[in-house]
């Protein structure tokens, strides 16, 4: 009997096996090292390109144009570990490399862009959107990496 208790405090103890999918799952994104956004507009003042890479550094540069007669000005920051691999997961996760690399209307040259670039290993992938053009999970992602930028404090240079 004390060793069929002995036996059973053991193995309640005993942490549970990762499954293979959740090991693939906890690690999807270790891989990526560089995420950009870029977001523009033919009749903005500015546009911005977000830079994000796996050792923690964030640089925001906003684009100036000389119509506009506005001027680049680029701020850096902090991007967490956690935050920059929630956001490579994700990417993973809604497929980011198997989409096309352009989401646009052929009739609209003009409007609101985004590309969004992000590289793993040897690989970059880049996709362009025009107007919000695009899959779900390209605009669940854009906006993941927007509200990431928002919560980055960036000092400028």
């Amino acid at each position: 009997m004390a060793v069929w208790a002995a036996a059973a405090a053991l193995s309640s103890c005993a942490a549970p096996a990762a499954s293979p999918a959740a090991a693939q799952t906890a690690n999807a994104g270790r891989d990526i090292t560089h995420i950009v956004l870029e977001r523009d507009c033919f009749g903005c003042a500015t546009g911005s390109v977000l830079e994000l890479q796996r050792d923690g550094t964030a640089q925001l540069t906003v684009t100036g144009k000389a119509r506009h007669r506005t001027q680049d000005r680029v701020s850096r920051g902090v991007v967490t570990s956690a935050d920059f691999d929630a956001i490579a997961r994700l990417a993973v996760a809604q497929g980011f490399f198997a989409w096309q690399d352009e989401y646009a209307d052929a009739t609209l040259q003009d409007g609101a862009w985004t590309t969004l670039r992000i590289t793993r290993a040897d690989q970059a992938k880049q996709v362009f959107s025009r107007e919000g053009a695009g899959p779900q999970g390209l605009k669940d992602l854009q906006a993941a990496v927007l509200a990431l930028q928002a919560r980055i404090r960036f000092q400028p240079d």
